[in-house]
């Protein structure tokens, strides 16, 4: 029995260092995990020239991610409609003449006004780990990397500092490709 056992040591050590990585292409969840807890993304699929999906880790927080992966929250665009001002959203500002001006508050209680003007439905966001790069060479063939910190997709915020939106960059499909 422990020979045996100790037969699968080797196995086990290989399965492991074969697991897919966050942003490996995919076709169907077991693609990128047989134990469930990495999922196979299809929504970039129309995208990919290989019209695969991209392996994620859903739900994220930030610092949960593996090493390679960053976890990003994405605000649904269906959403994006109410404009603000993030300089003067839920704070006070001061004008040109040094005289106070009082917030706007344009954003609903469950809303956050976004860095490009725009009010984001809290409740909408999705999180999800993808892979983090420095340049379109630590990406897959057909993706680029591109900064987050617009367009409603953003690194999720630092439970110490939530209302400091953090930026970086993730490998996304090249619409040159």
């Amino acid at each position: 029995m422990f020979l045996r056992r100790l037969a699968l040591v080797p196995f086990a050590l290989a399965l492991a260092a074969c697991q897919p990585k966050i942003g490996d292409p995919c076709v169907r969840a077991v693609d990128c995990s047989i134990r469930g807890e990495r999922q196979c993304d299809l929504s970039n699929a129309p995208f990919d020239p290989s019209g695969e999906g991209e392996c994620t880790i859903e739900n994220c927080a930030y610092g949960t991610c593996p090493s390679e992966g960053t976890c990003v929250a994405a605000y649904g665009s269906a959403f994006l409609t109410v404009a603000c001002d993030p300089a003067r959203e839920d704070t006070w500002s001061e004008a040109q003449d040094g005289s106070a001006l009082p917030p706007l508050d344009l954003c609903a209680a469950d809303e956050l006004c976004l860095p490009e003007g725009l009010c984001g439905y809290i409740l909408s966001v999705r999180t999800s780990c993808r892979l983090k790069c420095k340049k379109d060479s630590d990406c897959r063939g057909g993706y680029e990397c591109r900064a987050t910190g617009s367009g409603g997709v953003y690194v999720s915020p630092n439970p110490d500092n939530p209302s400091k939106l953090l930026s970086g960059k993730i490998c996304m499909p090249d619409p040159a490709s």
